[in-house]
This record gives C-alpha cells, structure tokens and sequence, in this order.
C-alpha cells in the first residue's frame, strides 16, 4: 500500500530539523563564550597574607661588677677599677674612736711600738668623707702598698721609715700631708696629733694632680661566697687578740648578722663616721715573721718589719666557725690567698674583712 505524506508533515519536519540547528548552534557560541571568558579573564590575585612579627627578645640583663677586695656588688664597672688607697690610722687610747674604719675593704691591725697597734685601712669600692686619725707610716706599708698596687696616705714617717719609702716610690706612691696638705684638716674634738683627717676622695684627687693613676686592675685576691651561718648552737661566740694592756681586741659573733662584732679594751668600738658599732664579715688571724729593726720610731722605740711575702699559719673566722690553714703570697706585688688543711682556697664572706697580724708565736683564743 502506498502513502503519501501531506505537504503540511514536510512542513512540521523542517521546522523541527530547524529549531534543532538553531539550538545546537545556540548551545555553541554559549561554550565557545564560556570557553573564551576563561581565556582573556586576568587571573585572581592571590590575597597576601600579613607577616606575623616576633615579639622583640627581653633586653638582657645589667651586667653585674663586684667589688674585688670584699666581693660586695658594685654599681659600675668604674668602681671596681678604682685604685686602692691605704691609710695609716692611729690606735692609740687618745685616737679613739675612730673615723672611716667601717667604710673600708679590708683593715688590718698590728703591732706599732709601745704596746699600742696601727690600723692600715684599704678603701677600693668603698669610701669614706673622714678617715683618721691620720698617722705616720711604718715598715709594713712596704708590704701591703704593693700588694694592693695603692696609694699611701700618711702623715710623714720616722726618719729611716721614709728612706725605705722613698726608695720604694716606684710601687709605693705616697700621698702624705707634706705633699698634699689641701686634702688633710684637723679636727677640733681631739688633741694633736690625733686629730689629723682626710678622705678617700681627697687622696684619689691629690693623686691624679701628681699625674699618678688613680685606677688598678686588682686581681688575684680572694675568692668569696655567700653567707652559709652555722646551726643553732654551733657557733663560736668570742674571739681574743691581746695583742697588749692598751690595744686588748675582741670580737662577738652575731649570729643575726652572721658577723663579728668588735670590741677594743673590753668596750664597741664603734666608727664615728656613722655612730656605729664596727662589724667584720671575716676575722683572719695571719701569724708572720716579725723583727725588730735599727730604725728608730720614737726616742724609746724601734720599729718592726713583718714578713708577710712568704707562707705561714692563718685562722680564718667566719660564720661562726674558724678554718684553720696557711697564707701564702710569693712576691711583693702578689696577692695573698688563704688554703686549708685540704689545700683548697678558703672562700671568705662577702663583706669587710679584719686582719689581725701577728707575730708566729702568738697566743689568740677563742670560744
């Protein structure tokens, strides 16, 4: 059977034919459009990200000085380069008390004549406005001027006494009050001649006006711990230097201070300078070779030399105990360190430091 189609179906399939182009070719150029966006779109710009930033480093730590002959903390590194300054002070019954003592590094008391003692003071870190009374040097100051590399301060000196220093004026510099008399006054409270004063300050300033250094590189000394005071109970209480009648030492422990306490004749000997009763952290009783030289002190007396370069017996007190040992020193210019039985150093407390010279054969005590 034959059919034949209609013109109006011929129509309706090329329409169909038509719409389908039509949309093929739509769905083209939207793909061709997409396809070219993509292409000629510029590119994201990545979002930069903010750096975090450390917080800064702490600043570091002040540095920290210490004083070399008390191992107390100095403010600046100035005040440990300051050079010592040894002043010969007076301890005679009409000196007392006197001025300056508890302002010092290290103090060491000995035998003058006539059964009195001398007081040589060591400033460094420390100083002191009034120091005296102001005396006259003796022989040891050839010893402890140079080991100290300080400066001298005295009033004059017998006649033999200052041939010694004068052929000593390479390592001991004098600052007497011939040579500097605007940095020594008298006092009005006391008779002459122990009423002659001076000040740390003074002396440094009269040195640097001689052209002599007025700093040192002090090195060697001791060495210093902190304070360790001993249990209840177990420590010593009182300590005896007779060195004579008229100069008759002692020292009290305190155990609140974990200090010694000084007394002079029985009675606090106290410094003037502040009103106070003068306290060491260490006591060392340094036993040494003393003699007796053909210098003339006084019209009765001769003066003494201490060996005190060498080796010997110390006993060294401090919280409130006593280490026994030896010193030694092995030249003018060298420091002296203290061992004990062991050999090892012995550490002294930070703080003032006593040294009562002694001759080899002198009986202290303590209990």
């Amino acid at each position: 059977m034959n059919y034949r189609q209609s013109p109006n179906s011929s129509k309706n399939r090329w329409i169909t034919i038509g719409l389908v182009g039509a949309l093929i070719i739509a769905l083209g150029f939207v793909g061709w459009a997409i396809a070219a966006s993509r292409q000629t779109a510029p590119p994201k710009q990545a979002v930069a990200t903010k750096p975090t930033t450390p917080p800064p480093a702490p600043p570091p730590p002040p540095p920290k000085y210490n004083c070399p002959l008390d191992g107390s903390e100095a403010a600046t590194k100035a005040d440990t380069q300051k050079r010592p300054i040894v002043v010969q002070i007076d301890n005679a019954p009409a000196a007392r008390n006197q001025s300056g003592l508890s302002q010092a590094d290290i103090v060491y008391e000995y035998m003058a004549e006539g059964e009195i003692t001398r007081f040589s003071a060591v400033f460094a870190c420390h100083d002191a406005d009034t120091v005296g009374p102001v005396r006259s040097a003796r022989l040891i100051d050839l010893e402890l001027v140079p080991e100290y590399q300080a400066l001298l301060s005295n009033s004059g000196a017998s006649q033999g006494t200052a041939a010694e220093l004068s052929a000593a004026s390479d390592y001991v510099p004098n600052i007497d009050d011939a040579r500097a008399p605007d940095v020594y006054w008298r006092v009005h409270d006391r008779y002459a001649p122990d009423n002659l004063m001076t000040s740390t300050d003074g002396i440094r300033q009269a040195a640097a006006a001689a052209g002599l250094s007025t700093e040192a590189d002090v090195n060697g000394g001791p060495t210093f711990k902190g304070d360790s005071p001993p249990a209840a109970g177990a420590a010593l209480k009182s300590i005896s230097v007779p060195y004579s009648p008229y100069a008759d030492v002692s020292y009290q422990y305190d155990p609140g201070a974990n200090a010694w306490l000084r007394f002079i004749g029985g009675k606090p000997h106290i410094d003037t300078l502040n009103g106070k009763q003068i306290e060491a952290k260490n006591v060392i009783i340094q036993y040494v070779q003393v003699t007796q030289t053909n210098i003339k002190e006084d019209s009765n007396n001769y003066g003494l030399s201490f060996q005190l370069t060498g080796s010997g017996k110390v006993l060294v007190f401090r919280d409130g105990q006593v280490v026994s040992g030896t010193w030694q020193r092995t030249a003018r210019d060298a420091p002296t360190t203290y061992y004990d039985a062991q050999n090892r150093p012995i550490a002294l407390n930070v703080g003032q430091t006593w040294v009562q010279v002694v001759p080899a054969d002198f009986q202290a005590s303590w209990s």
